[in-house]
């Protein structure tokens, strides 16, 4: 399908009560701490700490009601940016989604993570009309207003991670989740653009023409991320056997929706009971490009490919192709894993992962 061009560390969850706005720890039931966590991406303005009074604000300067009362708001897990359940008195419920904490630094490809996804997720809705299990957004303020920074307010998507289901799930039940998100893939990738790059680039017109350098701008940023912070890395190799390899990626003519987290355990919701997918979310990293960029067509299993329609081909190109992507996907992994260290996640998957591509690569070019 090839639409019009495009003008268009886990954090504790934390309870807001009515009666008392400053934030505190609390426990709470393992169903409603896992049902919603952002992406890895990030905005370029910090946000405070949002309290009681601001949230309830927040949704009534929406909705434009000063009638709306929010009985509880509670923070919940993300890598990044700030996410909180907000159920109001009616027992509507809805999540609204912050900027990171001041404390926390982004990379240089999430700094314009709730702009990507408010455009992505209208989009969506627009173009699949009700195909994909997507949070429906209510507004988005790219300002400081009445919470103080800029916010997201979308629809509550009920169900639990993949990633905390995954050891309890059969092998006929993973397959059925896999074929379903092979065909969510499917519906994603056959969105097209007129321009490469960044969602926010390419809904300002402002994307490019050539998949080759777009790539190449995205690998440098991430390493000077990794520069930055002084990590090590074998950064002349990396930069020489990409170069030598570039030449492949003008094989991408058509810029298509790559929506880099979506088949993330973390990013997918799953129905406790019935173990069917209930949502997709973390939409704050999508990057319009080449398919074979995302993991999950990368690698994905047989059931995921049952689900897409087609296998990548097995040819020299696209082959160079997913090791160069393999290569940026583990830089960027290192570097978010220095940024913003977890308790016991280390990143020798991702040094182990960059290194067999690198070495994948000199084979290639030197055969």
């Amino acid at each position: 399908m090839h639409l019009p061009p495009l003008d268009v560390a886990v954090y504790p969850v934390v309870t807001i009560n009515q009666d008392r706005h400053a934030s505190r720890s609390a426990r709470a039931s393992s169903a409603v701490s896992s049902i919603y966590t952002s992406s890895s991406a990030s905005s370029p303005i910090c946000a405070p700490s949002a309290n009681f009074s601001g949230i309830q604000r927040a949704i009534q300067s929406v909705f434009r009601s000063s009638k709306i009362t929010v009985q509880k708001a509670e923070r919940l897990p993300g890598r990044l940016h700030q996410v909180y359940r907000a159920q109001l008195a009616d027992g509507s419920v809805f999540v609204l989604k912050c900027p990171p904490h001041v404390s926390s630094r982004a990379l240089r490809h999430e700094k314009h993570g709730l702009e990507t996804e408010l455009k992505t997720l209208r989009y969506l809705r627009d173009y699949c009309q009700g195909q994909l299990p997507v949070p429906e957004v209510y507004q988005y303020q790219d300002h400081g207003g009445v919470l103080g920074s800029p916010f997201l307010l979308m629809s509550f998507v009920q169900g639990r991670k993949l990633a905390e289901m995954l050891p309890y799930l059969s092998t006929h039940e993973r397959n059925a989740i896999d074929r379903t998100l092979g065909a969510y893939m499917r519906t994603i990738t056959m969105l097209n653009a007129q321009q490469f790059g960044m969602t926010h680039n390419v809904f300002a017109n402002k994307g490019s023409v050539s998949w080759r350098e777009e790539f190449r701008a995205l690998l440098e940023s991430a390493l000077r991320d990794c520069e930055d912070m002084l990590i090590t890395l074998p950064y002349d190799k990396i930069r020489f056997y990409n170069e030598q390899s570039l030449h492949n990626l003008e094989e991408v003519q058509t810029p298509c929706m790559v929506a880099m987290d979506m088949c993330d355990p973390h990013s997918v919701l799953v129905d406790e009971q019935t173990k069917q997918v209930t949502g997709l979310i973390g939409f704050s990293n999508v990057i319009w490009g080449d398919p074979l960029m995302n993991e999950a067509i990368a690698n994905g299993s047989d059931a995921f490919f049952e689900g897409y329609g087609e296998r990548p081909p097995l040819s020299a190109g696209p082959h160079t192709r997913k090791l160069i992507y393999a290569i940026y996907r583990a830089t960027v992994q290192i570097a978010s894993l220095h940024y913003r260290p977890q308790p016991r996640v280390n990143d020798t998957d991702a040094r182990r992962s960059l290194t067999y591509a690198i070495n994948s690569l000199e084979t290639i070019l030197k055969s």
